[in-house]
């Protein structure tokens, strides 16, 4: 196997599987967070509060609504996704929404909603790649990706045909159907630099 990277940078220069690419993460230290995107491995840069604080959030409200509308699926942060059929993709999305059920290890194979915290260390071709990949899931429902330093949410959905809607006031609502999911942005940002 190739050395590791340095944070944000991809190791070696070929392209890797799924399946080699966990042989190599289970190698790695519990502290490193790694994804596979296009055969690239890539560490992830260590998240800061703020970053933390919006996926908390957005994990709870989740599970808030879930309760009611679907007590067998659960919000959880930074699990690995695998999609069938994309074998050189093996993300961690910040929040997924998966069937408790089908948990066992590091990644699900099955979910519902996969969604980004943006940071300064995330690129623009890397998200939309990721947010293209996670939209061919048969499954899944939902993708979002939240700003960490901007009140920005933009949510694609399966019933809209995957067309994005873009959210950038704290008084707007953002609403998940399917989840039974209703809150306003003021409320996934609480307790960040940008709603107090």
């Amino acid at each position: 196997m190739n050395a590791p990277a340095k944070a944000g940078r991809a190791v070696g220069s070929g392209l890797w599987t799924a399946d080699q690419f966990l042989e190599f993460y289970m190698t790695r230290p519990d502290e490193e967070r790694w994804q596979l995107v296009d055969g690239l491995a890539m560490m992830m840069v260590p998240p800061d509060v703020e970053h933390h604080k919006i996926g908390k959030r957005l994990t709870r409200l989740l599970d808030d609504a879930l309760a009611t509308s679907h007590p067998e699926w659960e919000a959880f942060e930074e699990m690995g996704v695998r999609i069938a059929g994309v074998a050189d993709f093996n993300p961690e999305p910040d929040v997924v929404v998966v069937p408790t059920a089908e948990i066992s290890g590091r990644y699900a194979t099955i979910f519902f909603l996969a969604a980004e915290v943006i940071s300064p260390s995330n690129t623009a071709e890397m998200i939309a790649r990721k947010i293209e990949l996670y939209q061919r899931h048969p499954d899944n429902l939902y993708c979002l990706t939240v700003a960490q330093d901007e009140v920005r949410v933009r949510l694609w959905s399966r019933e809209t045909e995957w067309e994005m809607t873009e959210f950038t006031s704290l008084d707007d609502r953002l609403c998940l159907p399917a989840f039974g999911f209703d809150a306003t942005l003021a409320e996934i940002y609480r307790g960040t630099k940008l709603a107090g």
